[in-house]
C-alpha cells in the first residue's frame, strides 16, 4: 500500500513507501514510549528492509528534485562559484614549509610542501589518488617536529575512523607502519621526532558503523616500528567515558595530557616533566576548561575559564616541588577564543560579539598591540614556534573570501600574504549584525546576510541557520554556497544561539542539560523577529542545522510547525531517548544529560524531535538528509524521524529524506557530492518558498 500525498507547485504527487510500524513499548521511568520505527536502526549494510527503505526513499526524493526545473540553473551556478582556488595557511616544521591548495574543483585539497612561504610548489600529498569516487579522504596530516616524517591518516565513506601512515620525507619511503582504531586523533611528536603519543580504540577489529565505542587508551608509537610494538602510557578502565589528548611542548619536551569526559569542555590534566617517569595529576577534578597553549623550560601556560567564564591565560612554574600559580592574561570583557606562544610573545584570539579580534602580549601579559582586522568576520591562525618573526593568518566573513595575511611579531605590521579571487560579485551583499530580544530577555546576535539592494517588504525568502551546542561558536565566514543562495535572490541569517561559546562558559551552560529549551527558544525568536521586522513571513522561512543542529530544526519544526515555510534538519540527533546507544553518542549525555536520569528524561522526552511529531499535524515542507554511513550521529535518527513525519503529515507539503550512499557525517565529503547536495537543497527551498527568477 502507497501514501499518496499531492505535492504543492506543479510537482508529481509523491507516493511514499509506507514504512512498516512495530509494536514496540518501552517503559522509560514510569513512561510508555512508543518506538514504531526500532527496526530503522539496523545498518543498512546487514538489513535487506532497511536498505530497501533507503532505496526507495532515494527514489522518490530524486523523482521530486529532478522535476524542479530550476534545479540545472541552481547546481551550474553553484558550480560556477565554487570553482576559485583556494588555499590553507602555510607553516613550516624546521626548514621545510607545508600548504594545502586546491585549484577550484578538486574533491580534496592537495598538500604542497618547499623551502620557504613563498616557494611550496612540490606536491606531498595528493587525497584525490585515494580512490576514484573521492570517497576516501584525508582526515589529518602531521608533519614530524623538524620535518623529516609524515603521518596522515585516511577515512572511508565519511567514517570517523581513520588509518594511518607515515614517510621518510629526507628519502620519500613510504614506511611499512599502519596504525589503526583512531578516531579524531593527531600524533604529538617528541622533540627528536623518534616517535608520537596518541589516543586509540581498543582492538576495534570491525570500526563499527554502529556499535557504541568507548574506553579510550593513550599509546606511544616508534617510528619504523610496527603497531603491535606500541607502548600503552595510559588508560582506566573503570572510567571508560574518558577521552585522552596528549601534547608535548616544544621547548622543554613537558608531556601534558587533556582528561575529558564525553564532550564535555571540563577536563583534568596530566603531566610528565623532561627529567620525570611518571605521570601525576597537575588538574585531578573536572570543574574547568584548562587547555595547554605552550611551554619554555619549566613554565606552562593555559587557557582556562576556572573562575573566569569569558577566559583567561595563566602559567605554572615548575621551579620548586610546589608549582606556583600565576593570572599572565586576566579575563576581560570578551571571549578569549584561543592563544600560542611564538617568537617569544603570546597571540590572542578572541570573540567580540561572535566576531574576532585579535592581541599580542609579552610572556608576563602585557598587552603590546592589537592586530587591525579588515571587519566584521573571523580570523584564525597566529600560531608557529619559538624562532619565528612572522606568523600567518587568514580572514574570512560572509561576502569577504579567505585570505591569508603576515603578521610581523616585533610591530605588529600586517601584509597581505595571498588573496582569493572568486567568481562571484560579492560588492552587493551587505552584512548586518542585529541583537534579537529572547524569551528570558537576553540579547542573541543575529547576523543576516543580504544584497544590498533587498527591501523589507515581509516577502523575502529566508534561509535561517543555527547549531546551538557543545561549547561551540557559530562565526561569520565565507561559502561560495551561502553567497550563490544570495544570488539566487535568499537572504541568510544565522542567530548565534545558547548553547555555544559566542560569550563563554555561561552562554554554553544557558543552553545545556536541564536549559537545552532555552536553544530551541532562542531560535524561535528569532525566527519571529524576522517576521515582524518584514524581512519575511512565516511562507517564507526556511531553517537549517546539522548535527546538533539537526536537533535544533526537528525541535523547532516540532514545536512550532506553524513558523516555518521549510525544515532542512541534516545528520540531526532525532532520538533523545536512545542517542546515547549508538557509536559515541553516549559522549553527549555531558551537553545532553543521559536518559536514563529520571529528571533527564523528562526534559529530553519533552523536546525529543522523534517523539514529538503529532498525526494529523500540517507540517512545513521538509527534506532529511544523512549519510548511510554516518558513524557519529547514526543515520537511524534520520530515518526514524522522517518515517515518523510521513506518517504523521497531514497536508500536502512534501517531507523527503535525501541518503547520500557511501557518505558519513560530513567530513571529507568530496566537492562534487558537496555541490549536488547543495544544488538540491536549494532546488528544494525554491520549490517550497515559490521563489522567482531575479
Amino acid at each position: 500500500m502507497l501514501l499518496i500525498i499531492a505535492s504543492l507547485f506543479a510537482i508529481a504527487p509523491i507516493q511514499y513507501p509506507e514504512a512498516h510500524r512495530g509494536n514496540v513499548v518501552d517503559t522509560l521511568h514510569g513512561v510508555e514510549v512508543a518506538d514504531p520505527y526500532r527496526w530503522l536502526e539496523q545498518d543498512v549494510r546487514e538489513s535487506n528492509d532497511v536498505r530497501d527503505w533507503v532505496q526507495d526513499e532515494n527514489t522518490i526524493t530524486r523523482q521530486y528534485l529532478d522535476s524542479i526545473e530550476t534545479r540545472p540553473y541552481i547546481k551550474e551556478t553553484l558550480t560556477k562559484a565554487w570553482n576559485y582556488e583556494k588555499h590553507g595557511l602555510p607553516f613550516h616544521r624546521g626548514s621545510r614549509w607545508f600548504q594545502s591548495r586546491n585549484t577550484g574543483l578538486q574533491n580534496h585539497s592537495v598538500i604542497y610542501t618547499g623551502n620557504s612561504p613563498t616557494t611550496i610548489e612540490k606536491v606531498l600529498l595528493d587525497p584525490n589518488l585515494f580512490s576514484e569516487d573521492g570517497t576516501q579522504a584525508l582526515s589529518m596530516y602531521s608533519p614530524s617536529p623538524e620535518g623529516n616524517y609524515l603521518v596522515w591518516g585516511i577515512s572511508d565513506a565519511g567514517s570517523d575512523w581513520s588509518t594511518w601512515y607515515a614517510k621518510d620525507l629526507s628519502s620519500g619511503e613510504l614506511l611499512p607502519e599502519v596504525i589503526r582504531d583512531i578516531k579524531n586523533d593527531s600524533p604529538s611528536w617528541l622533540p627528536d621526532e623518534s616517535g608520537y603519543y596518541y589516543s586509540r580504540y581498543p582492538d576495534s577489529k570491525n570500526e563499527s558503523h554502529i556499535e557504541t565505542a568507548d574506553s579510550t587508551e593513550l599509546w606511544f608509537h616508534t617510528m619504523n616500528t610496527p603497531q603491535s610494538d606500541d607502548k600503552l602510557i595510559w588508560s582506566d578502565t573503570d572510567h571508560p567515558d574518558r577521552f585522552y589528548n596528549a601534547s608535548v611542548t616544544k621547548d622543554g619536551g613537558w608531556l601534558v595530557i587533556s582528561v575529558n569526559i564525553g564532550t564535555s569542555s571540563n577536563n583534568a590534566v596530566l603531566v610528565k616533566g623532561p627529567n620525570e617517569k611518571k605521570l601525576h595529576w597537575l588538574i585531578s577534578d573536572f570543574d574547568a576548561e584548562v587547555s595547554l597553549i605552550g611551554g619554555i623550560s619549566n613554565t606552562l601556560w593555559f587557557k582556562t575559564d576556572r573562575d573566569a567564564p569569558n577566559g583567561k591565560l595563566i602559567s605554572v612554574h615548575f621551579d620548586s616541588q610546589t608549582p606556583k600559580w600565576s593570572v599572565v592574561v586576566p579575563e576581560q570583557q570578551n571571549i578569549l577564543r584561543s592563544a600560542d606562544i611564538v617568537g617569544g610573545k603570546i597571540t590572542c584570539s578572541w570573540l567580540e560579539h561572535a566576531s574576532s579580534k585579535t592581541t599580542v602580549h609579552s610572556l608576563l601579559g602585557n598587552l603590546l598591540y592589537e592586530v587591525k582586522l579588515p571587519g566584521i568576520g573571523t580570523a584564525s591562525g597566529f600560531n608557529g614556534d619559538a624562532k619565528d618573526k612572522t606568523v600567518y593568518w587568514s580572514y574570512s566573513s560572509y561576502n569577504q573570501p579567505p585570505s591569508i595575511y603576515a603578521l610581523d611579531l616585533a610591530d605588529g605590521a600586517t601584509t597581505l600574504f595571498w588573496e582569493s579571487d572568486v567568481p562571484i560579485d560579492l560588492s552587493s551583499i551587505v552584512v548586518r549584525r542585529e541583537f534579537v530580544k529572547s524569551t528570558d530577555g537576553a540579547l542573541v546576535p543575529l547576523f543576516i546576510v543580504a544584497n544590498k539592494d533587498v527591501t523589507l517588504n515581509g516577502d523575502n525568502a529566508v534561509l535561517q541557520y543555527g547549531y546551538g551546542g557543545f561549547d561551540i561558536a557559530i562565526l561569520p565566514r565565507f561559502s561560495a554556497s551561502r553567497a550563490t543562495w544570495i544570488q539566487l535572490g535568499g537572504v541568510l541569517a544565522v542567530a548565534c544561539i545558547r548553547g555555544g561559546s559566542e560569550y563563554g562558559k555561561t552562554w554554553h551552560e544557558s543552553g545545556m542539560l536541564e536549559n537545552k529549551q532555552q536553544v530551541f527558544d532562542d531560535f524561535i525568536a528569532c525566527s519571529e523577529w524576522l517576521i515582524s521586522s518584514k524581512w519575511t513571513n512565516s511562507n517564507k522561512l526556511a531553517i537549517q542545522g546539522g548535527s546538533n543542529g539537526g536537533l535544533l530544526v526537528g525541535a523547532c519544526m516540532t514545536q512550532r510547525p506553524d513558523l516555518f515555510g521549510a525544515c532542512l534538519p541534516a545528520v540531526g540527533v532525532m532520538d533523545m531517548l536512545r542517542f546515547p546507544l549508538f557509536t559515541v553518542g553516549w559522549a553527549w549525555t555531558s551537553d545532553y544529560g543521559d536518559p536514563k536520569d529520571a529528571t533527564m528524561f523528562k526534559h529530553l522526552f519533552s523536546y525529543s524531535p522523534y517523539h514529538n511529531l503529532k498525526k494529523g499535524t500540517c507540517y512545513p515542507p521538509t527534506m532529511v538528509t544523512t549519510g548511510d554511513t554516518d558513524d557519529r550521529v547514526v543515520p537511524a535518527h534520520s530515518f526514524k524521524f522522517a518515517a515518523e513525519l510521513q506518517y504523521s503529515q497531514a497536508c500536502a507539503n512534501p517531507v523527503l529524506i535525501r541518503i547520500e550512499t557511501r557518505a558519513g557525517h560530513g567530513a571529507g565529503k568530496p566537492t562534487h557530492l558537496r555541490i549536488d547536495e547543495a544544488a538540491d537543497v536549494y532546488a528544494f527551498l525554491w520549490q517550497s518558498l515559490q521563489m522567482k527568477e531575479q
